[in-house]
């Protein structure tokens, strides 16, 4: 078997990235060149695409970032805030025998992460998309693994029925408030009401408004999504959403809320809404992300989803794993 090669790619090589990234089994709309690049935008982080060839076809890949923490140690991440996830991409699979398919995906794997380990990172972190499920070349390296989760809803034309009782109350809730929810793009009704979800919480947002405002130029210029918001009936924005979609399904990428309104049953009915218009256009499935936050997941249980396992992959290395080893010890 022909020996694959790893290197950075080009600019003009990205196109052959992105139809790498639709036609792979593992790929989403967050491993694309574009979001890639605008992710995080920052003068700290070096941003790469690492391409596997064998005989000059693009065939696998990895998206990652790069910087030094304390001046001293390199870190490798492939996901960062308003990115939830990334990792390797490899082609199709050109035969149906499962020895075969796992014998090159475990080549591509191992050819990548040689090349990740030439860039004597400290530290590498790997967060796959829930279409990824088998993480053994990592394990099989000693990495360390992190299991996360996300919930996956099935759409049907049956959403109302399917959902719980609670979800069904907090929707008529809010039609008898008057709430009404629409399509509208509005980076600074957004802006304002992500400010007050992280007040509410005592926080600030773990992402500027420039890298936001950034991603959501991104998915309105390429048609990859779209804000949603609902209104009472004087027309204040009360709750907000921005959904965006892949080949293979839509995600619920950033939601946000006015706590005062929150008893309005307004979430709950823009959710909805957005389900049903996601059915209506064809897709099958809507990642509603929420699972690893309680009290996100409190609430995105009551639309009955999927429970659904992803994975990230860790390695430690140098003074960096000495250092994770000895804290292991004394705690």
């Amino acid at each position: 078997m022909e020996e694959i090669q790893v290197r950075p790619l080009q600019e003009a090589e990205y196109p052959l990235w992105d139809n790498l990234v639709e036609i792979s089994p593992y790929g989403t709309i967050f491993h694309k060149s574009q979001w890639v690049f605008s992710a995080t935008n920052q003068p700290w982080v070096n941003t790469e695409i690492l391409g596997a060839f064998r005989q000059d076809k693009l065939i696998g890949g990895c998206a990652i970032h790069s910087y030094k923490m304390a001046g001293l140690f390199t870190l490798i991440t492939t996901v960062f805030p308003l990115t939830p996830y990334g990792g390797i991409v490899i082609q199709p699979h050109e035969s149906s025998k499962v020895r075969e398919r796992e014998k090159m995906e475990v080549l591509i794997i191992n050819a990548l992460i040689n090349a990740l380990y030439q860039r004597n990172p400290s530290f590498i972190d790997l967060t796959m998309s829930p279409h990824v499920i088998d993480i053994r070349p990592y394990t099989w390296q000693k990495w360390q693994e992190i299991v996360r989760y996300c919930y996956i809803y099935r759409l049907s034309d049956h959403i109302f029925e399917n959902i719980s009782k609670n979800a069904r109350r907090s929707i008529n809730r809010a039609n008898k408030f008057g709430i009404t929810t629409k399509k509208k793009w509005d980076k600074n009704i957004y802006w304002t009401l992500t400010l007050d979800t992280y007040e509410k919480q005592g926080k600030k947002p773990p992402f500027s408004q420039k890298m936001l405002f950034s991603l959501m130029d991104i998915i309105k210029e390429n048609n990859w999504g779209e804000m949603w918001i609902a209104e009472t009936p004087t027309g204040e924005a009360v709750s907000g959403e921005i959904f965006i979609w892949d080949n293979k399904m839509a995600y619920r990428w950033s939601a946000a809320s006015r706590e005062q309104f929150l008893n309005t049953g307004a979430t709950s009915l823009l959710l909805y809404d957005i389900m049903t218009y996601l059915w209506d256009k064809g897709f099958k499935q809507f990642n509603l992300m929420a699972a690893n936050t309680p009290h996100l997941s409190k609430f995105i249980a009551s639309f009955n989803p999927d429970l659904v396992p992803y994975f990230s992959v860790r390695n430690f290395r140098g003074l960096f794993k000495i250092i994770k080893d000895l804290h292991s010890i004394v705690h």
